[in-house]
């Protein structure tokens, strides 16, 4: 008996240590905090935030589940304040496999399989909001995890408002 439940913790103890840990820092660090070879490029744009795309392969060597996703770390005012996974015509449900793993199941439409399945579920977990969505692109679907800290909502929406004001005034 002691052998066995020594084999479930050895397993249990594997399986942890393989799965993929891509937050690689916390919310409010400063991009200089991301320690990764090779070193990520960040892209500033015109709205005040920086973006760091680091893919999957570079995070996660060990679990190969969500490779072809690509990391973005949102910084606004040199803090981090969202992450997103993305995961673009792959249309294999792999992120949703991924949120309802770690986050728990919600309801999908009876006779709808999960790679047909559009729209999005949110999940609140301590001071995090995790946003899934599955939607429809120019020649496929993509998949997106949203992850942002309640403390930094406010910096997030307000990024946001400076690009909609943008995208209204090019119309």
């Amino acid at each position: 008996m002691r052998l066995f439940i020594f084999t479930l913790l050895i397993l249990f103890y594997q399986s942890f240590i393989q799965a993929c840990d891509f937050k690689i820092i916390n919310f409010g660090d400063s991009q200089d905090k991301i320690k990764i070879d090779p070193a990520p490029i960040t892209f500033p744009d015109r709205f005040g935030g920086e973006n760091i795309a680091i893919p999957m392969e570079d995070l996660c060597k060990n679990d190969k589940s969500l490779y072809g996703t690509l990391a973005n770390f949102l910084f606004v005012d040199k803090k981090l304040i969202q992450i997103s996974l993305m995961r673009p015509n792959l249309n294999d449900a792999k992120l949703m496999d991924f949120a309802m793993k770690k986050y728990g199941s919600f309801p999908l439409p009876s006779g709808i399989k999960k790679k047909d399945w559009r729209g999005n579920y949110i999940w609140e977990k301590g001071n995090e909001s995790i946003n899934y969505i599955y939607t429809n692109i120019h020649d496929g679907s993509s998949e997106i995890i949203e992850y942002t800290s309640k403390l930094y909502l406010n910096d997030l929406t307000s990024y946001n408002d400076k690009i909609g004001e943008w995208l209204d005034s090019q119309k």
